[in-house]
């Protein structure tokens, strides 16, 4: 008889009667940290740009490099930075594949 995959897996997280009274979690749920997402549409208008970065740090950084290149901004102004943040949104690492 075959066993399932999950369920020995979960038989090998049970307590174990030689691990002295430790016992091991029931389950372990892997979650992925939520990703920064900005669309730079949203602020300049006809622009299909699309930022993703797993920090805000990271984003506004790319954000600020796209800004000069793309759109020749020799400096980008503080107004302008305030509304990225406000239009950066988490997504989740699945969402991106679209």
């Amino acid at each position: 008889m075959r066993r399932n995959r999950y369920w020995t897996a979960q038989a090998l997280m049970s307590p174990s009667p030689a691990a002295g009274g430790h016992s091991l979690p029931a389950e372990i749920t892997v979650r992925r940290p939520a990703m920064k997402e900005f669309y730079c549409g949203a602020i300049i208008h006809g622009c299909e740009t699309r930022i993703v970065a797993s920090a805000e740090e990271d984003l506004l950084r790319a954000v600020d490099t796209h800004a000069r290149v793309d759109h020749g901004m020799t400096d980008v102004p503080e107004a302008m930075l305030d509304q990225v943040r406000r239009s950066v949104r988490d997504v989740e690492p699945a969402d991106l594949r679209d």
